[in-house]
């Protein structure tokens, strides 16, 4: 069965192009500067936009990202706004992309079964 684009999955895109570009290129804050947006959710009547980062910042810092970037949430929507891509902005919402520390946990866990798995020679004995 064939899966449709949905025009959400579109602008979800599109937002998450024009934010990662306002975030690099308009915003004085260097700590915008250090992030990465890799999704973008959009309700169903395009009135909410979750947004999904990285912060290439240290530990200690990413909290500092995420307030950085509730900070500019009014200067993004303005950035926006003035692109005429959406009759209505949405709300826009920030969170830390996990998934990746996901992925990195479940390929640690592999590894580690790979490594404690015994070689298959040694396990079959001749007749």
């Amino acid at each position: 069965m064939l899966t449709t684009y949905k025009r959400r999955d579109r602008v979800g895109e599109m937002l998450r192009e024009k934010i990662a570009l306002i975030l690099l290129r308009k915003s004085s804050d260097p700590r915008l500067h250090e992030i990465t947006i890799t999704a973008v959710e959009v309700s169903k009547d395009l009135r909410r936009a979750k947004i999904f980062y990285l912060s290439r910042a240290g530990a200690g810092e990413k909290q500092l990202a995420h307030k950085a970037l509730q900070k500019a949430t009014g200067f993004i929507k303005q950035e926006l706004a003035q692109e005429h891509i959406l009759r209505i902005m949405p709300e826009l919402s920030f969170q830390m992309d996990e998934s990746w520390q996901r992925g990195e946990r479940v390929a640690d866990l592999l590894r580690q079964l790979h490594q404690d798995e015994p070689s298959g020679d040694d396990s079959q004995g001749s007749p």
